[in-house]
């Protein structure tokens, strides 16, 4: 029971909750909104969304044109969502594109980000092989030791690459290479043909492929990787398995606003048109 004078927490929230929704209804348009639309578009009564926008418009979320009496977004919300977009972990962008992949291959899905020194595990998927290789978010790799590390090492930026170029070398198995020059090759390889591989390199009898992740502006946000037994993962990869890990990548970089650039058409294909 609730004492009179206090607030009902179930209509409060209940309140909240419309707030929201006739927010989520104006951002899902294309410009401003009118009352009797959202309202039609929430089934509520139009006079229980004119309150709320009225509250919404005191509050900044939401601004109100007097001549065409249509609501806009308010100052407040735009930069919430600006605050949003800066903050949001990539993570969760990530996910759904590694559970996809992760049901594809069945093995187990890392996304990686990279910092000063190396990779940084940031989010694992467990796979669905009777051997999952798992490790936790906060792993780090050097640059020569994994997978990941050559696709940040063929694809990162001019100035990511400076600060990269004296990077010490991490050894963690016998065949971890520590042979820069031979690094080099592999890392121009990767930048080739798109995916990188790291057979043993990280771990004895684990192998591991990686794709970059990329943004609107084309810098690397991050890589996407499988990562399994060398039994069930092997070295050469299974062409489907490069594929997914491809798509996946492509994908999931989408996401992040890359664009892929036109195929580049030689003079035959020209003359032919």
């Amino acid at each position: 029971m609730v004492a009179r004078g206090a607030a009902d927490p179930a209509a409060s929230d209940a309140a909240s909750i419309t707030a929201l929704r006739i927010l989520e209804v104006m951002l899902e348009g294309t410009g401003s909104s009118g009352v009797s639309e959202i309202a039609a578009n929430l089934d509520l009564p139009k006079a229980r969304v004119h309150r709320h926008l009225t509250q919404l418009r005191a509050a900044g979320f939401v601004q109100h044109d007097p001549k065409t009496r249509r609501y806009e977004i308010g100052w407040r919300l735009a930069l919430f969502g600006n605050r949003i977009a800066i903050q949001a972990s990539p993570v969760i962008t990530a996910k759904p594109r590694m559970e996809q992949l992760r049901d594809a291959v069945n093995q187990t899905i890392v996304f990686s980000q990279v910092n000063e020194t190396g990779v940084v595990v940031m989010e694992v998927l467990p796979g669905h092989s009777p051997m999952d290789i798992l490790f936790h978010p906060g792993t780090t790799f050097g640059f020569n030791a994994a997978a990941q590390g050559k696709i940040a090492l063929a694809f990162g930026s001019e100035e990511q690459l400076r600060d990269w170029e004296a990077f010490a070398l991490d050894v963690r198995t016998e065949r971890t290479l520590t042979d820069r020059v031979k690094l080099g090759v592999e890392v121009e390889e990767a930048r080739e043909r798109g995916w990188a591989s790291a057979p043993e390199e990280t771990y004895v009898g684990v192998n591991a492929i990686a794709a970059p992740v990329l943004d609107a502006r084309g810098s690397l946000v991050g890589t996407l990787a499988i990562v399994g037994s060398v039994h069930y993962l092997p070295d050469p990869p299974e062409p489907a398995t490069i594929e997914a890990l491809m798509a996946a990548s492509a994908d999931l970089s989408a996401d992040f606003g890359f664009k892929q650039p036109p195929p580049i058409r030689n003079e035959e294909e020209i003359e032919e048109h």
